[in-house]
């Protein structure tokens, strides 16, 4: 999802891009696409959705309070929404942070930190996702954090080490995020990203018997998948994640999918991929959605905001019709934990507000817990 160049750039300059310039936030168009508010001219019914019996049901949430140099923010967050009903928590970790000069030793400070936050959510009964992306700048020939490394083995290596370090405390191991979106994986090329899960699926499997996590993908982008198929991502993944937000951004959970990877309605179609391919046995996951309760942005449908009320609406009705729907969906995680600290729509997906204190969303999240 897009996130503001100016802040990237502000970010980057500070040298801690990888602990602060993370996960995804308002929906917004891949490449060309058309507008959100019009069909696609494809209005044939997705698929029938096939029945996935035994499935993790248990809600999450993105941590982005772990963003700083002490774990005691990310810890009260976690506290809090545990004890509203969350039993996942998706952590995302910066590559470039825990390795910035080369090759080698985490950085220790990292360490700590991700340490602390580990047993943090150990503690309180949270399942950890953890997803490693933002490549080192002596890892690709230009330099960026959102260019594939030049040597998938570089990235093997580390999340190979993170899986010997932090194995006992996380629950699955997300590689990459958004790699369909070219502004977080450059090229978005799908033999790419095939090559680059298929060096870190059995360099985690070294350490850890854990689920490798493809993705998660932004949208319901089933010809991306496909195309990671026929490059042979087959077996080289556990389970298939997605972050089905939907296009234009204030539009309900249940707007028809007519052909729009930019649905919620569109997760069958992603299935029906799968189902092709051999994988109806692995689960779909939902590793990011959400709505912002931020103010418009100058008239964008990919940033148009919800009222706290109507989001709170939408992830209760959000999790009803997945689960009512789309048995074969395992965990559903909110994007995300808190409000950021600034007025602007991409700041307005939190369950909190910045201060701590409950939107109605929380409220909504412990009633979907509760009852799915």
């Amino acid at each position: 999802m897009r996130r503001s160049t100016a802040v990237i750039a502000i970010l980057v300059v500070a040298g801690i891009v990888g602990v602060l310039v993370v996960g995804s936030t308002a929906p917004s168009p891949i490449g060309a696409q058309p507008d959100p508010a019009a069909p696609s001219g494809d209005a044939a019914a997705d698929p029938a959705p096939s029945p996935k019996p035994g499935a993790d049901v248990d809600l999450g949430f993105q941590l982005s309070a772990h963003h700083s140099d002490r774990a005691g923010r990310a810890i009260a967050v976690m506290d809090r929404l545990q004890r509203a009903g969350a039993r996942w928590v998706r952590v995302d970790v910066g590559w470039q942070t825990l390795q910035p000069t080369g090759p080698g030793p985490f950085d220790q400070w990292y360490v700590d930190l991700l340490d602390d936050v580990f047993a943090g959510a150990r503690e309180r009964g949270l399942k950890v996702i953890v997803s490693l992306w933002l490549s080192p700048s002596w890892a690709t020939t230009g330099g960026s954090p959102y260019a594939p490394p030049d040597d998938v083995g570089d990235y093997a290596d580390a999340i190979a080490a993170a899986a010997r370090r932090w194995g006992a405390d996380v629950a699955a191991w997300e590689v990459w995020n958004e790699p369909n979106f070219p502004v977080f994986f450059e090229g978005a090329d799908p033999a790419t990203y095939t090559r680059l899960l298929c060096a870190a699926y059995p360099a985690v499997k070294r350490y850890d018997d854990s689920p490798v996590v493809f993705g998660g993908l932004m949208y319901n982008d089933d010809g991306w998948l496909r195309q990671a198929y026929e490059a042979g991502a087959r077996d080289c993944f556990d389970v298939l994640a997605t972050h089905p937000y939907v296009g234009p951004s204030d539009a309900p959970p249940d707007t028809p999918a007519v052909g729009a990877v930019w649905r919620l309605t569109h997760t069958p179609a992603v299935r029906a991929v799968m189902e092709e391919w051999g994988d109806a046995d692995k689960q779909m996951w939902i590793t990011e959605l959400g709505w912002s309760s931020g103010p418009d942005s100058a008239g964008n449908p990919w940033d148009r905001a919800v009222t706290p009320r109507q989001q709170a609406a939408y992830l209760g009705a959000a999790v009803r019709l997945v689960r009512t729907r789309y048995p074969y969906v395992g965990p559903i995680i909110w994007y995300r934990d808190v409000d950021g600290p600034t007025d602007i729509y991409q700041d307005g997906f939190g369950l909190l507000r910045p201060d701590l204190r409950p939107k109605p969303a929380l409220r909504a999240l412990r009633d979907a817990a509760r009852r799915h």
